[in-house]
């Protein structure tokens, strides 16, 4: 049998950041990681019940992981890894494409040897699909393809995520619902990262709304050792003479603690923030990339690991 054509340089490098998603070593579903961040988009439904979730990394190596958000109507959970993200290792992952095409295609199953194959995917408008929750999937795509296991990203040939592979049902006048695999667009995967908690985007500072002087920001009180804000050279303290304030992100007025926090989760996940600080007597931009902030490792699953 002839062997297939390689893979073209940007499907190969987004193969390096899928990962498989496993409990106790039983393999449920692929992921597609975030670039630059650590974090994994999958299908919520291949997951089953409960947490204790490793992932498996294209260089072999593993992850305990966790369920951070989820979203039952589009069939999507974000994965982050249990350890501090100081202690992480930084894995190659995917980018969201800014402009999806259909046009060449690829995905990706495991093969038996456990490896990640490269396959041919095609994707078309769906006339109906409905999501968990029993409500319309809009710009939902169909598979032109059988999936293997889901949560696999669809890229497109510089290897940037169009889709990914769900379930959800056909909207088919009253027939029972009998999930099958669907493509979530770009759009909806983008919309579901702005909506993940608090946590999920962490700065690394604690901060107090203060219009104490001319300007009106907010206040960095404090920072977390080696988290993103602290890596910029931010500076905290109770002195409004020595503390910086933050005026702006990528250019939006923030007032207060929580007008920050949203304007910071309105970014799509992996972007690279910039944030308009006043201290010292001056003003200067610093710009950084949000990441999942720190978390403890979970409970001891229920029930021996199997032999491996």
């Amino acid at each position: 049998m002839p062997s297939s054509p390689p893979a073209p340089n940007g499907v190969e490098k987004a193969r390096q950041g899928v990962a498989v998603i496993e409990r106790q070593g039983k393999p449920l579903a692929l992921a597609a990681v975030l670039e630059g961040d650590g974090r994994m988009l999958t299908a919520l439904s291949a997951l089953g019940d409960g947490n204790f979730l490793s992932a498996r990394h294209a260089d072999g190596t593993r992850a305990e992981v966790r369920i951070v958000h989820s979203d039952r109507g589009w069939d999507l959970a974000l994965l982050s890894p249990t350890l501090k993200p100081t202690d992480a290792p930084s894995k190659p992952g995917v980018r969201a494409a800014r402009a999806p095409s259909f046009v060449g295609l690829q995905s990706f199953v495991r093969t038996g040897a456990g490896a990640l194959s490269v396959v041919p995917a095609s994707l078309k408008l769906s006339p109906g699909m409905l999501g968990g929750d029993g409500k319309a999937l809009t710009s939902a795509y169909e598979l032109g393809m059988k999936p293997g296991l889901f949560g696999a990203p669809i890229v497109n040939g510089d290897g940037e995520v169009v889709a990914l592979v769900a379930r959800a049902c056909p909207a088919i006048g009253k027939a029972p619902c009998v999930p099958v695999g669907y493509g979530v667009p770009v759009t909806a995967l983008k919309q579901f990262l702005q909506r993940a908690p608090a946590d999920a985007t962490w700065l690394g500072l604690e901060a107090a709304g203060d219009e104490s002087g001319a300007l009106r920001g907010v206040r960095v009180v404090s920072l977390s050792p080696d988290g993103p804000a602290a890596l910029v050279g931010i500076r905290p303290g109770k002195d409004v003479a020595q503390a910086d304030l933050i005026l702006a992100v990528d250019g939006t007025p923030v007032a207060t603690p929580a007008e920050l926090n949203a304007a910071v989760r309105a970014r799509a996940s992996g972007d690279i923030v910039e944030l308009l600080l006043f201290g010292m007597g001056r003003y200067r931009h610093v710009a950084l990339r949000p990441r999942p902030a720190p978390s403890t490792p979970p409970a001891t699953p229920p029930g021996p690991s199997p032999q491996r």
